[in-house]
């Protein structure tokens, strides 16, 4: 059995029970919200799916982008969410408990309240480019207090254009400050008209970009391990571009599953067994079940 020094193997299984549990909890919440959809409005009653008062969104087919990129963030690390949504704040170190509490508020029928349960999540509101902002003071307060701590803003593509993308990079890069962007493919079904090639046009801007493939976990973590060795190191921002690259015989061009790439690649290299693959995820299933939810 090959280990690579650089992705020691017991890092790689963390990675794939992090990226199997966000695919449960996903899962988990799209079912609810399924249901609550379907539910008929009574006499009396408005109906349920009038009461959300946000969506939380999938991020299914991300979980490469967002496992590899966070699971090695440390104490004082914040995040900026691209989405309203629970799973970021599992992959933040949130208690299962906490999460499983606001999912029960969505079964239920009550207003899901835009509340993190993980204190390394910023804020989450809906104008992107505020969001970004909100990320930067962040990250110039780590500079200012001489603190070795960064701040991963996640941006979904399509969401900022280019003129935006241009002032908050070139402020970001001007000011060395220790953020690490990472632009997320656009979900299934979206036609989003973003910025083509963003980490190309990058440096112009002052800050390297790095595109790499969304469907890749082990090239993602590498990428952002020495992106958040630069940022500690203080030599500025970092914007990883993850790319969603169309798979062969999959209808439409659609890009592969992480989770299947991931498995694949453990196998092959003998990391793992496939039995211990189909249990990955099994103890967040057993909570979720013990929750009755």
């Amino acid at each position: 059995m090959y280990e690579n020094p650089l992705v020691p193997n017991a890092k790689l299984r963390q990675m794939y029970v992090a990226m199997a549990e966000a695919r449960v909890l996903d899962e988990h919440v799209a079912e609810l919200q399924r249901r609550v959809k379907s539910v008929k409005g009574a006499k009396g009653r408005r109906r349920l799916d009038s009461r959300l008062d946000s969506k939380l969104d999938s991020i299914r087919g991300q979980e490469a982008c967002r496992v590899s990129t966070a699971i090695d963030l440390g104490p004082g690390d914040l995040v900026s969410d691209s989405q309203a949504g629970v799973v970021m704040d599992l992959l933040a170190g949130a208690k299962v408990s906490s999460l499983l509490k606001r999912v029960a508020e969505l079964h239920s029928g009550k207003k899901v309240r835009r509340t993190k349960t993980s204190e390394r999540l910023l804020p989450w509101i809906d104008d992107t480019g505020e969001r970004l902002r909100m990320a930067m003071g962040a990250a110039l307060a780590f500079k200012t207090l001489g603190r070795p701590n960064v701040v991963v803003a996640y941006v979904r593509h399509g969401d900022v254009g280019k003129g935006v993308w241009r002032k908050v990079l070139e402020l970001a890069g001007k000011l060395e400050l220790p953020v690490i962007f990472v632009v997320l493919p656009a979900m299934k079904g979206e036609r989003r008209d973003g910025v083509t090639n963003l980490s190309a046009k990058t440096a112009r801007w002052g800050v390297p970009g790095i595109p790499v493939d969304a469907g890749d976990a082990v090239a993602l973590y590498r990428v952002a391990q020495e992106s958040l060795g630069r940022t500690r190191g203080g030599d500025g921002p970092v914007l990883i571009e993850c790319v969603a690259y169309s798979v062969e015989g999959l209808g439409g061009g659609a890009p592969g599953d992480p989770l299947v790439q991931m498995k694949e690649f453990l196998l092959g290299r003998r990391v793992c067994t496939k039995a211990w693959l189909e249990r990955a995820g099994e103890r967040l299933r057993r909570r979720i079940a013990a929750a009755g939810q």
